[in-house]
């Protein structure tokens, strides 16, 4: 009677779990993604971040099943295939009525690199940034050429070189709850110290070269030193608790 249609994944003997995981929908093709994506307000704003002129990193605060991991989803076939995204959101101008979201822009042959950290749990986050970008050898390299490098962070120029060779999109799920669960001190060394500094390297980074680095992090909640430190440099937020999320989530739920 009101003309609904299941859509395909709902049609088999078994029904499919609904909660998205970013490793997961970064397999899919992007057109695949999107026939089950709706242009929130949030999301729509959250790919204006994107743009190759953006200088804040963005933040996403919510707790689990608000949808966090869907919109970075998007954010990681906006990097990947800007195009296809391009193209949905053009399908999606009359419906809204919204016709400036068909001119926006995003970055075109940047690295992406994406995780949730909870699945890889990095006691040192340069190193799984190191081990997945394509220059990531060669900075590692020069920042052992510097000598004893116990207690210390990559510098800000070795994260800068790095960049510059090859512009990033940084796409990091879960980042509240990595950070809270590292040790104050590991073998030595001051975990969370060195992890402070790192962060606020790449935050700074994002901000004064945002062509070279776009930095994207989702957090539980505003109270944590994880929020705390990114908060210092003037993030984008996106509140999934903000005025508009129930009525968002209705028309989420009926596409």
């Amino acid at each position: 009677m009101l003309g609904l249609t299941l859509r395909e994944e709902f049609k088999g003997k078994a029904m499919r779990g609904t909660v998205i995981e970013l490793k997961d929908t970064t397999q899919v093709p992007a057109a695949e993604f999107l026939k089950i994506t709706y242009p929130t307000v949030d999301l729509l704003s959250a790919l204006e971040a994107l743009a190759p002129e953006n200088n804040r990193l963005l933040v996403l605060i919510g707790e689990r099943g608000h949808g966090k991991s869907h919109l970075m989803s998007v954010l990681y076939h906006a990097a990947t295939s800007p195009d296809a995204v391009i193209a949905w959101l053009q399908q999606w101008t009359q419906r809204l009525g919204r016709s400036d979201i068909a001119d926006l822009k995003f970055r075109k042959n940047a690295w992406v690199i994406s995780t949730k950290l909870t699945w890889v749990n990095p006691k040192f986050l340069w190193d799984f940034i190191f081990d997945h970008h394509p220059e990531g050898s060669y900075i590692r390299g020069k920042w052992d050429m510097q000598g004893d490098k116990k207690g210390y962070a990559p510098t800000f120029d070795l994260l800068l070189e790095l960049f510059q060779k090859r512009p990033t999109v940084l796409i990091l799920d879960e980042f509240q709850t990595w950070f809270d669960g590292l040790p104050d001190k590991k073998d030595g060394l001051p975990v969370e110290k060195l992890a402070f500094g790192f962060i606020q390297n790449l935050s700074e980074l994002a901000g004064l070269y945002p062509e070279l680095l776009a930095l994207i992090v989702s957090v539980r909640n505003s109270s944590t030193d994880a929020y705390q430190q990114i908060h210092r440099i003037n993030p984008k937020t996106i509140d999934f608790k903000g005025p508009s999320a129930n009525v968002e989530r209705r028309r989420l739920l009926l596409h």
